[in-house]
């Protein structure tokens, strides 16, 4: 009886595992970033909207699908890009971006922290905050 429920438990966490590892949290829109390449990818020229997650996280999980529309809606743009860091695997990068919870989400100009983001987690609200910051950016620059 004990051996059956070890068996179970053991099948259990190994789906739950396999769960998390399918979960799919970019897109061919999303750009991957790491410890080798955000510096450089993110110095750009271009405004960076980086979502901080955690494969486990639930609300992550949630963002993801929405995310993906994002990079779609961005495709292309000279002007901003979208992107993800998992926080298990680029951990010092999370720490350094003052990470507290997940998902955080945070826009980067020229390498470096713009702004954050704490607003609705729904594509209109998203876009609203990075078309004003990106017209915010343009008059910044040009002024």
């Amino acid at each position: 009886m004990l051996r059956s429920r070890a068996l179970w438990a053991t099948a259990a966490l190994l789906l739950c595992l396999v769960a998390v590892d399918a979960a799919d949290f970019g897109g061919k829109n999303v750009v991957k970033l790491t410890r080798k390449n955000m510096k450089e990818v993110t110095a750009d020229g271009r405004l960076w909207f980086i979502k901080f997650y955690a494969p486990w996280c639930g609300h992550c999980k949630r963002l993801a699908p929405t995310w993906k529309e994002l990079g779609d809606e961005y495709e292309g743009s000279k002007q901003v890009a979208i992107a993800h860091i998992d926080c298990t695997a680029e951990k010092a990068i999370c720490k350094a971006a003052d990470v507290k919870g997940y998902p955080t989400l945070k826009l980067y100009y020229e390498g470096k922290i713009y702004k954050p983001y704490k607003g609705g987690r729904d594509k209109a609200s998203l876009k609203q905050f990075l078309d004003g910051s990106a017209a915010d950016m343009m008059t910044e620059t040009v002024s």
